[in-house]
């Protein structure tokens, strides 16, 4: 198989974990059976942005903010959530994407100025 000959059949057999784990570590980064990315995919998955997203928040911030961006809303990328959810626009424009119709357009303040306004979008999100 083309694998460094680092662990030997008794090894494995005494059941170390770590020293299986070499070994399997080992079989994947000679025999990984993953494709190498045509150059198509390759600018797709770069335009995707995950390469360069930004790491900082917690994991649950960061997948949700990549879940929002993933519906590729008009005029809705989100780079902060917690800053950028805050007029609740961008939760009611995820609410209708999901569900068309789940939203009535007329009763959102679509240039909330002030707590007010935000606080009567979050409220509509319910």
């Amino acid at each position: 198989m083309g694998v460094e000959d680092a662990v030997g059949p008794a090894d494995l057999c005494k059941g170390n974990a770590k020293v299986n784990s070499v070994f399997v570590a080992a079989i994947f980064n000679c025999k990984h059976g993953l494709q190498v990315l045509t150059a198509v995919e390759q600018e797709a998955f770069d335009a995707a942005g995950l390469i360069d997203d930004d790491i900082a928040g917690s994991r649950e911030e960061r997948v949700f903010r990549l879940w929002i961006n993933s519906f590729q809303i008009e005029n809705c990328f989100i780079e902060n959530l917690f800053e950028e959810v805050r007029d609740g626009l961008v939760i009611l424009r995820v609410c209708s994407r999901i569900e068309k119709e789940s939203v009535d357009w007329t009763k959102p303040n679509m240039n909330p100025k002030n707590l007010f306004h935000n606080s009567h979008n979050c409220n509509l999100a319910e």
